[in-house]
């Protein structure tokens, strides 16, 4: 399984081109608005490609194979079904485009502008506790992943002493990460992050076409069919006798994805880079057809896997796998990691470096993304607003830098430790829960109902920062609380009865207990609101309307022309081009298609009767891999030419901007200081 040099020329090229690119561009790093973000000069091809990059890492794509290799593509197709109720949300611009109006430097600075500079600090405070915890499970699991799917030794010996390989593979993936987020700010972590974007779609094609040549549709075919009666691998019909990926996670996924729809603040730099709203707009637009590629990577890679393991074809490169893992003694660390051994047995030499070099961009991607969003929200929307006196320009990029390097400390010592007590995607919930859990409606209502209040905003993030840090607390503890409980309770009555039949782990799973958090804040966010309104908030100065407005970001002029009814039914205003519109259509109708597709189904089988695991076999294999692929191929060039515009007009802006000290990220009087970039900048950062 070791990596041959044909390997290592594929993972290092690109990888000096990246890091070179980098260097580059700390030339027009001058301003705290530029470390925050990149002076509000990305375009649309810019900002989809950077912020989807992330979603190539290592921890994205264990948790897409985790299920896939509970539930296969039975999960997909309810998945899919429910996306195009977000799908609209992105296309209408909803969240993003008032936040983009605001022209906050960070996500919680607008909850200053809105609410109060207390809840900017908490809400921060929250949002840095969970992130830091959240985004500390994953460097080791991730250095693991390298480890097993490189075939390297699992310990090493550093000046006389043994030590886990993960550890350094741990601290250089951290390192090079670290190295992204404090050169360039905004701007290095935008550009390379876009970069390796466009270098992954093209890899993507390569290990795409390699996996469907190597593996037979037979063997697919057999692996995926070869789930229980009452258990298909492949007939959604079948997802509710899983125990945790059934209809009670679809629901609760829908309501929280609707809940905190862009409400994650380390994104808050992308969105805040954008050269407008509208342009903001048009990358989340975009960001439809880009996921497509990306999905269709973690659906062909967890077919691999899946059929490697499940396949009597594979039984030697199964044994492998087994012996390879026998020496991991927690049972959920040695099921994730059997997954990248799999695929690392089947891909040749080559295609092995170039589907390494896909993940290693997705994660310096989404862990200098992460360094960056949580280390300014910390000095940002902490620190900041609790100072009497403003930083000078040169000490507030250093002190930026130094929490920066902080929370990469934090990480790597929480991660070290870290052990995993279920599914991944189940902790992620419940640990975003301490933040996400009360900042749904706190999101929501700021930006568009005029009578939420400062008092509801504390109230929802207090009950959501307490319930989230108690679930998580039973989640970790759950054998000795279960035990004690048991104790006081009794082994024979209901309580004792209930609780015997858990010993081991706690009959509520992540997703549910965040979905109780979720609700519980977002009824005292309302309830709160609504006693204790007495004045509707100017919405106008905020969103910088009518009498505020900014009149340098009206890039089109406004037409008298009545608007079509498809216009009015997807919110396409004036800004909207020609090509615009036409690319909102059509990515609409493609959406429309396949939805209404699925729901014929639905109604088929309620109406006529179920269809054979066959049939559904072939269906998700269309849906799943074909027609993604075969679109790959179109917006690897089309991305590839957008992306190409867009950096050559930022890199123009930057060398032409001129910087105002000012715009730093401080509020006075529900404003931001730096509301008007006309004064050149008094110093230059270096």
């Amino acid at each position: 399984m070791n990596f041959s040099p044909i390997d290592y020329v594929v993972l290092a090229v690109p990888l000096v081109v990246v890091f070179s690119v980098s260097i580059y561009l700390q030339r027009y790093m001058r301003s705290v608005a530029d470390f925050l973000a990149a002076n509000r000069s990305a375009g649309r091809y810019l900002i989809s490609t950077s912020m989807d990059a992330g979603g190539s890492n290592v921890m994205s794509l264990l948790v897409a194979m985790e299920v896939f290799s509970q539930v296969g593509f039975s999960l997909t197709f309810w998945a899919n079904l429910t996306a195009i109720f977000f799908f609209f949300l992105g296309i209408l611009g909803l969240v993003s485009y008032r936040f983009r109006e605001t022209r906050v430097l960070t996500f919680h600075q607008f909850f200053e502008v809105r609410y109060s500079k207390g809840i900017r600090v908490f809400a921060s405070f929250l949002n840095v506790f969970s992130g830091i915890f959240n985004f500390g499970i994953q460097p080791a699991i991730v250095a693991r992943f390298f480890v097993y799917f490189c075939g390297m030794p699992e310990v090493c010996h550093i000046g006389g002493v043994e030590v886990p390989m993960f550890l350094p593979v741990m601290l250089v993936l951290m390192g090079a990460s670290l190295f992204f987020a404090l050169t360039g700010g905004q701007i290095s972590v935008m550009v390379t992050d876009c970069l390796e974007g466009v270098i992954s779609a093209i890899f993507y094609l390569i290990v795409g076409i390699f996996i469907v040549c190597v593996l037979s549709v037979a063997q697919m075919r057999g692996a995926l069919l070869s789930g229980p009666p009452g258990a298909s691998y492949v007939d959604p019909f079948d997802i509710g006798s899983r125990p945790d990926f059934n209809a009670a996670y679809i629901f609760f996924g829908f309501f929280l994805s609707l809940y905190y729809f862009r409400g994650n603040a380390w994104s808050g730099g992308f969105a805040a880079a954008a050269k407008s709203a509208h342009e903001l707009r048009m990358a989340q637009i975009l960001g439809n057809w880009r996921a497509l590629s990306y999905g269709q990577m973690g659906v062909l890679v967890s077919i691999a896997a899946f059929t490697v393991l499940h396949h009597p074809d594979f039984a030697h490169q199964r044994d492998v796998v087994a012996q390879g893992v026998q020496n991991i003694s927690h049972p959920t660390l040695r099921s994730q990691m059997s997954l990248p051994m799999a695929l690392g047995l089947l891909l040749a030499p080559g295609f092995k470096g170039a589907f390494c070099a896909i993940l290693l961009f997705g994660v310096l991607a989404a862990q200098s993304g992460q360094l960056h969003g949580y280390g300014t929200t910390f000095l940002q929307d902490v620190i900041l607003p609790l100072r009497k006196k403003p930083f000078e320009a040169k000490a507030h990029i250093w002190w930026l830098r130094v929490t920066i390097l902080g929370i990469a400390v934090f990480v790597c010592t929480f991660s070290y430790f870290f052990k995993p007590v279920e599914y991944l995607t189940m902790i992620v919930s419940l640990i975003g829960a301490i933040y996400l859990g009360g900042v749904g409606l706190v999101v929501w209502g700021g930006l568009y109902w005029k009578k939420g209040t400062t008092a509801g905003a504390w109230a929802a993030m207090c009950i959501g920062g307490v319930l989230g840090v108690v679930f998580n607390l039973v989640q970790e503890l759950w054998i000795p609380l279960c035990h004690l409980l048991t104790t006081w309770f009794g082994p024979v009555g209901a309580v004792g009865r209930f609780l015997a039949a858990y010993p081991e782990r706690s009959p509520f799973n992540g997703q549910e207990l965040t979905a109780i958090t979720a609700a519980t804040a977002g009824i005292a966010y309302i309830v709160v609101s609504k006693m204790t309104c007495r004045e509707d908030f100017n919405m106008d100065a905020m969103l910088h309307r009518g009498k505020y407005r900014i009149s340098s970001e009206d890039i089109v002029v406004v037409s008298s022309k009545k608007k079509s009814w498809y216009a009015r039914l997807f919110n396409i205003d004036e800004h909207f081009t020609p090509g615009d519109k036409t690319l909102t259509v059509i990515t609409v109708a493609w959406t429309f298609f396949w939805n209404a597709v699925a729901i014929g189904i639905v109604i088929w089988t309620l109406v006529v009767g179920r269809l054979s695991p066959r049939w559904w076999f072939n269906y998700s294999m269309i849906t799943g891999v074909w027609v993604t692929l075969a679109i790959g191929c179109v917006t690897t060039v089309w991305f590839t030419v957008g992306v190409t515009r867009d950096l050559k007009a930022l890199v123009i802006s930057l060398r032409k901007a001129r910087r105002n000290d000012a715009d730093d990220g401080t509020v006075r009087g529900h404003h931001n200081t730096g509301e008007n970039p006309i004064v050149e900048s008094a110093t230059e950062i270096k």
